[in-house]
């Protein structure tokens, strides 16, 4: 599914759009002139689904906003199948996704409160290596930044996408369309800090916004990040998705 002229929805499960796996978020391609990045794995299950909507060239990064199952399950199934790709994370996150460890990345919890099937597994994807704030990636023509965003998760980092037509915030779970927000009762979902990520994202100035379920936004996008902000700022929680 073609979004704009660089990125593309080529995976999204029952919160989104129904294009592969009900249990994956939102897996997006972006596409340069040079080379390709996806942003978020999804859940694994059906990892050939996801490859089967992407065109050559396949991408030389892969991108993970944080280590939740739906969004990073995926890493593991794509670097085997996808030959050099670079897969980044931040950390601490990178190194429980590299680990597989199901208790840091609450999955167990989540198998317990019947988010995900009891047989489900996060396979560890040793291949991960971190990624620090700020870090750009050129893929030609366009290049994504990387923005630290804890609150929703230690580790989340959002993807800013510059091109000379536009700017787009990849914002996995952080915020999403109405200035909502995702708070769960999890271990390294803090609230302070989550303040703090929206009131970075609410300086940018961006024309969509690319979140990792539900609905996007392809124009006039800063508005949903201003929201979440004025809320936390008035001293109030923004509506969760959750």
């Amino acid at each position: 599914m073609r979004l704009t002229e660089h990125v593309r929805l080529v995976g999204s499960g029952a919160a989104g759009f129904d294009l592969t796996d009900p249990l994956d978020c939102h897996v997006y391609l972006i596409q340069g002139g040079r080379s390709a990045a996806l942003v978020d794995a999804g859940a694994g299950r059906d990892v050939a689904a996801i490859l089967r909507n992407m065109d050559p060239p396949l991408p030389e990064y892969l991108l993970l906003t944080h280590a939740h199952a739906d969004h990073a399950g995926g890493a593991a199934g794509l670097a085997e199948r996808i030959p050099g790709l670079r897969v980044m994370a931040a950390s601490p996150a990178a190194g429980w996704i590299a680990k597989g460890d199901e208790r840091m990345i609450s999955l167990e919890r989540a198998r317990t409160g019947g988010t995900y099937p009891c047989d489900y597994q996060f396979p560890p994807c040793p291949t991960v290596v971190p990624i620090t704030d700020g870090t750009r990636i050129d893929l030609g023509g366009v290049v994504l930044s990387a923005i630290a965003t804890p609150g929703h998760a230690d580790g989340h980092t959002c993807y800013l996408l510059e091109t000379p037509r536009y700017q787009a915030l990849f914002s996995g779970d952080c915020v999403f369309t109405g200035g909502r927000i995702s708070l769960q009762n999890l271990h390294d979902c803090r609230v302070p800090e989550y303040a703090r990520s929206l009131s970075r994202l609410a300086t940018l100035d961006i024309d969509a916004l690319f979140p990792g379920h539900h609905e996007i936004s392809l124009s006039r996008a800063q508005r949903h990040l201003t929201a979440a902000h004025d809320l936390f700022t008035r001293g109030f929680l923004p509506p969760s998705t959750t």
